[in-house]
């Protein structure tokens, strides 16, 4: 009996110890959570620097020469700081960047946009053509500008170590609803280390009521011209995104300010004046 009991516990002593080894051999084989997540963590750095080391070296030149130079950006930047003078000027000056025939009055030019010296007669349109008129007046103005944005990015492309080729300037200025669409053309070359890239378009566009208030000055000159008057309270109850002044004098001088963006379009008329005393 006794020699039974020794037995059992003995056995079990044997299986306790057994276990016990099994156990540490799991521990060993599967170290702590947190050297896991450490060696994760590192292999996934080791693995982004592969991939930017990769597209680096593989890309480098294309990737320096959009972060040194970008053209397309440049130009179109330098093109609408170079028109927005010219467009400001055509809304003061009526139609003209400077007016040569005009009404002084207080002190400011107004550019005649109908006209007729004689008593009774209602006026001529001076500038039937308007729209087409402006977009001239602005191209005209701003072109030597536009010249200089190009000359501009030579200096700057030749400064950070490239080759610079330009062709012929296209260049033109287009009034389209709520905008003043400017469109450029001209072929560049820019090259470095034998790498070249070509850019020709230059395109883009300034946020302007120029079209929609030149195409108003054109219904008033054309309501002036038949009927020696122009009924502006009707049309701003059409049209409430125009602000309409006339201020009577011997001539007439109409303000037409477009009411979203405040820019003023002001010029004169003189049409079916009657003579003093009358």
């Amino acid at each position: 009996m006794v020699g039974e009991m020794n037995s059992f516990f003995l056995e079990k002593r044997n299986s306790s110890e057994v276990e016990k080894l099994r156990l540490g051999k799991q521990l060993h084989c599967f170290p702590n959570r947190k050297a896991q997540v450490a060696i994760f963590i590192i292999v996934g750095i080791v693995l982004v620097v592969g991939i930017i080391m990769a597209i680096l070296f593989f890309g480098g030149v294309d990737v320096q020469l959009k972060e040194d130079l970008n053209p397309e950006q440049f130009i179109s930047k330098c093109v609408r700081d170079a028109v927005e003078p010219s467009v400001g000027a055509v809304l003061g000056g009526g139609g003209r960047v400077g007016p040569s025939f005009f009404k002084m009055y207080q002190d400011e030019e107004y550019n005649y946009l109908c006209y007729n010296r004689n008593y009774y007669l209602p006026c001529v349109n001076q500038y039937p053509q308007l729209k087409e008129i402006v977009e001239d007046e602005i191209k005209q103005d701003s072109k030597g500008r536009v010249d200089e944005c190009f000359a501009a990015l030579k200096r700057e492309s030749e400064d950070k170590g490239f080759s610079f080729d330009a062709g012929a300037l296209d260049y033109d200025i287009e009034l389209v609803p709520k905008a003043v669409l400017i469109k450029v053309e001209k072929r560049i070359d820019i090259v470095r280390e034998g790498n070249a890239e070509t850019f020709s378009e230059f395109d883009t566009r300034i946020l302007s009521p120029l079209y929609e208030l030149a195409g108003a000055a054109r219904e008033i000159v054309n309501q002036e011209s038949q009927y020696c008057n122009f009924e502006y309270n009707g049309f701003m109850l059409f049209y409430p995104e125009f602000e309409i002044q006339r201020i009577d004098d011997e001539d007439k001088i109409y303000l037409l300010t477009d009411k979203r963006s405040g820019k003023l379009f002001k010029f004169a008329v003189r049409s079916c004046v009657l003579p003093p005393g009358i």
